[in-house]
């Protein structure tokens, strides 16, 4: 992460001067190469490096807990998102299901209409074959029976398609 997207924090800035201020001391304490104040820099330096590496040791963890704060509030926002998204693929399931059943119903019910035409075009058949055997047998047309005509004349007037007494087309 670039020093654009993360300001630098107290923490970070007062260890830098710390640790500057301590190499001041040190280049002091050798420019002058006296006893005394080589042991001063050297214990003013390793107090800088301590309090240094305290601070940046806290800026690390308080930047990790952070980190870790954002990664929870991610995951459960995925988490949320991807329960949506469950209940978004049930409610699809069920939709898709539901057509299913009512194109396998309607599939049913057609395949009853084209069992129930196909037993009237049997017994139409039959009855067609009687005639021509009369006919055949006889030489003259017989008057020609109205139930084969209109065979849902006995049934009532609902099964007509459209009340004129004629045959429905599959």
């Amino acid at each position: 992460m670039s020093s654009r997207t993360l300001p630098r924090s107290l923490r970070v800035t007062s260890a830098a001067i710390v640790l500057a201020l301590a190499a001041v001391v040190v280049i002091a304490a050798v420019a002058m190469q006296t006893i005394p104040a080589l042991i001063m820099a050297s214990c003013v330096a390793l107090s800088a490096g301590i309090t240094s590496t305290v601070l940046m040791s806290e800026e690390l963890r308080e930047f990790r807990q952070k980190f870790a704060r954002d990664r929870v509030r991610d995951a459960r926002l995925i988490a949320e998102r991807e329960r949506e998204h469950l209940d978004v693929d049930a409610s699809f399931r069920r939709a898709v299901s539901e057509r299913l059943r009512a194109s396998e119903a309607e599939i049913a019910r057609l395949r009853a209409d084209l069992e129930a035409g196909s037993s009237q075009i049997d017994e139409l058949e039959e009855r067609l074959a009687t005639e021509q055997e009369l006919v055949a047998m006889l030489g003259v047309r017989p008057e020609i029976d109205p139930r084969i005509v209109s065979p849902a004349a006995d049934a009532g007037a609902a099964d007509r398609s459209d009340g004129t007494g004629e045959l429905r087309s599959a």
